[in-house]
């Protein structure tokens, strides 16, 4: 089942467009890479990476938006749309309720809400596949993304060499999220897609994170 795609203003009134990921957006997510410091590209990939190999990209952009789902951010406040993040989740083989996710955003467009955007979307997209836990192995260091999951109530769990191990329950109703600025977010993000969670597939919403 597709994602819809949502018409988002982030909190400086920056417009950006969330979509699915498609098999001809693999120059985008490399243009998206270009603009990763070598900070974010570490706290992502855990390992310095110059740009994306084309065994990854296809990996990244040939989907089935079922088992794998992919959300892009392009910042369409401009003539030309920008690539500016993704999130995407990966089904566990062995759990199929439980999928691995992960997010990243531009180093420009950090700080202002994008990130939890894109954890929003892709929860609720995870959710209407049959996926009840998101699961991330996020670096100590990543001090923004962990606060993000601490307001969700998530479970998370020290290992060495400086990583935590988070887990995330997931909620077709998204009153069930904590009353945080993440979980409103949440809220916000599931009401314009229908509520409760039975289709992602909705006309696009404009929608504005607090």
């Amino acid at each position: 089942m597709a994602s819809c795609s949502i018409e988002a203003e982030l909190r400086d009134g920056t417009a950006v467009l969330l979509r699915p990921v498609q098999p001809d957006d693999k120059h985008l997510l490399s243009v998206g890479m270009e603009h990763l410091s070598p900070q974010s590209r570490y706290f992502r990939f855990f390992r310095p990476l110059p740009e994306i190999p084309p065994n990854l990209l296809r990996q990244f952009t040939e989907i089935d938006h079922v088992n794998h789902e992919a959300i892009g951010a392009l910042d369409v406040s401009g003539a030309d749309p920008v690539p500016v993040g993704v999130a995407r989740y990966i089904r566990s083989p062995e759990e199929k309720a439980a999928a691995e996710v992960a997010v990243t955003v531009v180093d420009s467009h950090q700080g202002r809400g994008l990130g939890t955007l894109l954890l929003a979307a892709i929860a609720h997209a995870a959710v209407a596949n049959g996926i009840d836990q998101l699961e991330a192995v996020v670096l100590s260091g990543n001090t923004k993304m962990l606060q993000v999951f601490r307001e969700l109530a998530a479970t998370m769990t020290r290992r060495a060499a400086g990583e935590v191990q988070v887990r995330l329950p997931l909620h077709p109703n998204a009153s069930a999220y904590p009353q945080t600025p993440v979980g409103d977010v949440f809220r916000q993000t599931f009401a314009r897609s229908g509520g409760a969670v039975k289709s992602v597939q909705s006309p696009q919403q404009r929608l504005r994170p607090e």
